[in-house]
C-alpha cells in the first residue's frame, strides 16, 4: 500500500523541533559542567609506589624491546635489573615496614572511583529522563520533519518511535526518535561550543582513575616479592636475538 507523503506545517520546526534541538544543547552542555566540577581533586601517589610501579614497566619494556640492544647492552641491562629485582631496593614499602591492614570496603575513601562512577552515571540518568519526561508529555505522537534522502525500512524503528504508522515512508522522524537522535549525535556540538581542551582534561582524569598504579603488597593484591622474583627468572631465561647480527650481510645481500 502506497501512503501519499504528509503535508507537515512548518510551524513545527519552530515549535518542536527547535526546541528539542536547544534544550538538549544546554541540558548537555550544563551536565558536563557540572560533572567536570564535581569530579574529585587528583590525589598525590606515593613516590615509592611509583616509583616500583616504573621500575617494573623498565623490566617489561627491556623484555618485549630487548632485540634492538646489541649483545653488549643486552647483557649489562640484564645484569642490572636481575640484580636489583632480587633486592629490595625498588620495594614501596620493605618487608620490615608491611603492615596488615584491614581496608572497610565501605569507607568512601577507599572507593573515589566507584563514587566518580556513580555521580557520573546520575549525572547521565536524571538529566536524560527528565528531558525525554518532557518530550513524551508535550509532543507525543508529532511528526516533525522529513529526511531529504532515502532510506531504508530498518531504520523505521529508529526514526518512528512512538508513533503506530507501519505504512508511512521510512524518511519522516517523530519527535521521540529525534531526541534519541539528538542524544547521540550532539557529542561533536559539545566539543565545539565547549573546546576540546576541556574535554580532553576530563577524559584524561577519568582514565586516571580508571586506571590507577597497581597496589602491589596491598588488600587482595600480589606480593611485591614474589612479582619482583617472578620478573627476574622471566629475565634469566631471555633469549637475546639481536637485530643487528648479521645487518651487514643483509644489506649487502639485498643490493646485491
Amino acid at each position: 500500500m502506497i501512503v501519499p507523503d504528509l503535508l507537515l506545517d512548518p510551524q513545527l520546526k519552530y515549535w518542536v523541533l527547535l526546541p528539542i534541538s536547544i534544550a538538549m544543547v544546554f541540558v548537555g552542555l550544563l551536565r558536563s559542567n557540572i560533572t567536570y566540577l564535581i569530579q574529585p581533586n587528583q590525589k598525590l601517589q606515593d613516590y615509592k609506589k611509583v616509583r616500583q610501579a616504573q621500575f617494573l614497566q623498565k623490566v617489561k619494556c627491556f623484555r618485549e624491546n630487548q632485540q634492538v640492544l646489541t649483545q653488549e647492552e643486552f647483557n649489562s641491562y640484564k645484569t642490572y635489573l636481575i640484580s636489583n629485582l632480587n633486592t629490595d631496593e625498588f620495594f614501596a614499602e620493605k618487608s620490615t615496614e608491611t603492615k596488615e591492614e584491614n581496608m572497610n570496603p565501605f569507607d568512601g575513601a577507599n572507593n573515589d572511583a566507584i563514587m566518580s562512577m556513580a555521580k557520573g552515571n546520575l549525572m547521565n540518568f536524571i538529566p536524560q529522563t527528565l528531558i525525554m519526561g518532557w518530550v513524551n508529555y508535550f509532543f507525543a505522537g508529532f511528526v516533525i520533519m522529513k529526511l531529504p534522502f532515502p532510506l531504508t525500512d530498518g531504520f523505521k524503528s529508529m526514526l518512528q518511535n512512538g508513533i503506530m504508522t507501519p505504512d508511512l515512508n521510512v524518511r519522516y522522524v517523530s519527535s521521540i526518535s529525534w531526541y534519541f537522535i539528538s542524544l547521540m549525535g550532539l557529542r561533536p556540538v559539545y566539543s565545539l561550543i565547549m573546546g576540546s581542551d576541556e574535554a580532553e582534561e576530563l577524559i584524561k582524569q577519568q582514565q586516571q582513575q580508571q586506571s590507577p598504579i597497581p597496589n602491589l603488597g596491598g588488600p587482595g593484591g600480589p606480593k611485591a616479592d614474589k612479582v619482583f622474583k617472578a620478573e627476574a627468572e622471566n629475565l634469566q631465561i631471555l633469549d637475546h636475538e639481536s637485530i643487528y647480527d648479521g645487518v651487514v650481510d643483509r644489506f649487502v645481500s639485498s643490493f646485491s
